[in-house]
Order: structure tokens, then C-alpha cells, then sequence
């Protein structure tokens, strides 16, 4: 006999639910359009229509799942057969730094709103997904996923970060700041002024790195790749290093924070590690994640 499925079901709070007294009060008071208060409410409802209709499906095809939010203590994803995330990419972001073994992560759009180029499905493919949830016929990539290790200046323990599936922000704490810094390569290394550092893997090529004039990679290579930010050029020592390729499993990529007070920032605004003087940030490969997808939304090159 099959052992019965189940899942993790990952749902986002919406903006509504977040800022919706503030917006409603804004609009009342003049301050904001009424036609802002509606597009958040149509993604809510969009988003709790898809997720109801989810939930329903699950029932009549009797699969099991456990109901979290994103800001809900985590369980064990290995007790799951998979983790499957109701949203956007920002939803799926937050659900794949939890998961450290090769759980199946699949993620659903929950509304026209949301970005969704990491999810597989969305409201109108229900049905599908959950037939190729019942069969196991999920198409699924193993894509590349990096992790920080940071060694505090003066101290011999060593903080290490969640995996990232897109790509971390090394910056001043300021974003008007100049951040100053070493970054070491392998056997080179050089000094560096600049606005900070992408350092993104291939299924993050596509986003904020890719805006500063990056590389868009296919998902299926293991290699990570870093850009500095607006490098000042001005002094006696011109910047060499600007922008690259490296193997996290070969390659030694280190950053030694210069700057009185700086910040790693994991996928946008979904971690951040605090930075001191001295503090020493290497980058590590991490476990793979299995994400389902379609092949019409994966970049090729």
C-alpha cells in the first residue's frame, strides 16, 4: 500500500492584511486614491480564492497537509513528501531557506499580482497541480542555492546564514554610505570602495543583479556570480574586480567588512546579518533545492 501524502502549506499574509487599517484611514483622510485600496483588496480576495480552492482539492484527494504562515515557527520539512508555498516568489524565497534536505519545494501564485517566476503553478492550474501532486509527475530542477559564512573580528565562532535560493546584498548600513571593504578571490585580493556587493546564483541572475547590469544565467549552472555597486574609481588605486564568476564548491570568495557598520541582506528583505569592523564573510555552496517548475518558465541562458 502507498503511504498516504502530506504536505506543508505555506500561505502568505497578504498586504491587506498587513496595511489595511493604515490604507483605509489614508483614503478616508484623502490621502491615497480609492482605487489603491482596491487592487489590495483584489489581490487578498484572488489570493484566499486560490487558497481555498487548494485547500478543497487537498481534501477530495485526500491528501494530508499542515497550514502555516511564512512567519510561523517551522517544522521539520522531511516529515513532508512536500513543501508547498501560496503566493509569490517573495512567499517561496522566505519557505526555501527553511528547507536543508531535498524536500520537494513547489510554489503556487495565489494572485495576478504577485511575481511568480519561481512557482509552478498558480489559481487556474489547481487541478493539474494537484494530479501531478498525486502521481509524482512534478517537474522538478535540483537548482544551486549559497550560504554566508561570518567570522567576527576578534572572535573565533562563526556565524552561518540560511541557504539563499536568489542572492545576498553585501552594503553599508547606510544606503547612502560609501562601504568599504576587502574582497579576496581565491589568491587576489583587493581594496574597494562602492555602494556594495550582488552576489547572486544562477536562479537569482535574473532579478536585482541582472537590473545592475549582471549576467542572466541558466538555472542549471552550479556557479555564483557577484557584481559591485557603483565602485569609486577616484583614487590613487583603480578597481580592478568589478564583476565575475565563481565556484562556491572550489573557489574561495571572501569579503572583509571595512565599514564601521554594514549588513548581509538574504533574498531582498528576507534575512539580514549585522556586520562590525573586521567582520570576514565567506560564501559557501549550500544544499541543492528541489523546485518544482515548468520548463516554459525556466531561463535558458
Amino acid at each position: 500500500m502507498t503511504p498516504a501524502m502530506k504536505i506543508l502549506l505555506v500561505r502568505k499574509t497578504t498586504n491587506l492584511e498587513w496595511h489595511g487599517s493604515v490604507i483605509r484611514r489614508q483614503v478616508a483622510a484623502g490621502r491615497m486614491p480609492l482605487e489603491d485600496l482596491g487592487r489590495l483588496q483584489r489581490a487578498h480576495d484572488e489570493h484566499y480564492q486560490t487558497l481555498d480552492g487548494l485547500r478543497a482539492r487537498l481534501v477530495n484527494a485526500q491528501i494530508g497537509f499542515v497550514e502555516i504562515t511564512r512567519e510561523t515557527d517551522w517544522p521539520q520539512s522531511e516529515q513532508f513528501d512536500a513543501v508547498v508555498t501560496v503566493g509569490g516568489d517573495g512567499t517561496l524565497l522566505s519557505a526555501s531557506h527553511k528547507v536543508l534536505d531535498d524536500t520537494l519545494t513547489i510554489g503556487v501564485r495565489s494572485s495576478r499580482s504577485s511575481v511568480g517566476y519561481l512557482c509552478a503553478y498558480d489559481g487556474a492550474t489547481l487541478d493539474r497541480f494537484v494530479s501531478d501532486l498525486q502521481g509524482r509527475h512534478c517537474q522538478t530542477l535540483r537548482v544551486a542555492r549559497i550560504l554566508a559564512q561570518v567570522r567576527r573580528a576578534g572572535e573565533s565562532n562563526v556565524v552561518q546564514t540560511e541557504p539563499v535560493l536568489n542572492d545576498f546584498l553585501y552594503s553599508n548600513l547606510s544606503p547612502a554610505a560609501t562601504t568599504r571593504y576587502c574582497l579576496r578571490i581565491n589568491d587576489g585580493i583587493e581594496e574597494q570602495k562602492s555602494s556594495g556587493i550582488w552576489i547572486s546564483t544562477a536562479v537569482g541572475s535574473s532579478a536585482a543583479i541582472s537590473a545592475a547590469g549582471g549576467q542572466v544565467m541558466p538555472w542549471t549552472d552550479s556557479r555564483t556570480q557577484f557584481r559591485v555597486r557603483e565602485v569609486f574609481s577616484g583614487g590613487k588605486v583603480k578597481p580592478v574586480v568589478k564583476s565575475g564568476f565563481f565556484d562556491p564548491e572550489k573557489d574561495t570568495f571572501e569579503i572583509e567588512n571595512r565599514s564601521e557598520r554594514a549588513f548581509l541582506a538574504l533574498d531582498g528583505q528576507h534575512g539580514e546579518v549585522p556586520l562590525s569592523l573586521g567582520d570576514i564573510i565567506r560564501f559557501c555552496p549550500a544544499p541543492k533545492l528541489r523546485l518544482a517548475q515548468t520548463p516554459a518558465s525556466v531561463p535558458a541562458a
